[in-house]
């Protein structure tokens, strides 16, 4: 099931967006922004300790807090996205995006409805992400 995720997710990224992006909440899951690497600058970053994340991530991830982000490992980014993030974290990830100027990506878990108003649920090959749009206009 998450290679399927990963496949959907490298696909809508892959053909929405140009530059750099970030994965909050990486935790051990690293398929998506190992793929992603060939094509992007990528950042991904999660509370944990870098000795507990998945070491294909090492050169590109950083231990950061999202409810209180060092803002400078974020800057440039077009997207900031979380695959089944915490409801607890979520409106931090929608804030950071906002001062940033970058577009969200949440890939809720399960059915989980997400109702914070900034947020889209869209299906991308049967698969619910919620979006988050920060003015930018692209063929979305």
């Amino acid at each position: 099931m998450l290679e399927c995720v990963a496949e959907v997710l490298r696909e809508f990224i892959k053909n929405n967006y140009s530059r750099m992006i970030v994965e909050v909440g990486c935790g051990r899951f690293s398929a998506i922004a190992v793929a992603l690497r060939p094509s992007f600058k990528v950042t991904a970053t999660d509370i944990l300790e870098t000795e507990a994340v998945d070491c294909r991530l090492a050169p590109i991830y950083f231990k950061d807090d999202i409810t209180r982000p060092d803002l400078q490992l974020y800057r440039g980014a077009d997207l900031v996205y979380s695959i089944r993030p915490p409801l607890e974290i979520q409106p931090s990830i929608l804030d950071l995006s906002e001062r940033i100027g970058a577009d969200a990506l949440i890939k809720p878990f399960g059915s989980e409805i997400i109702e914070d108003r900034r947020l889209h649920l869209r299906s991308c090959r049967g698969l619910p992400l919620y979006l988050f749009r920060n003015g930018r206009q692209t063929g979305m």
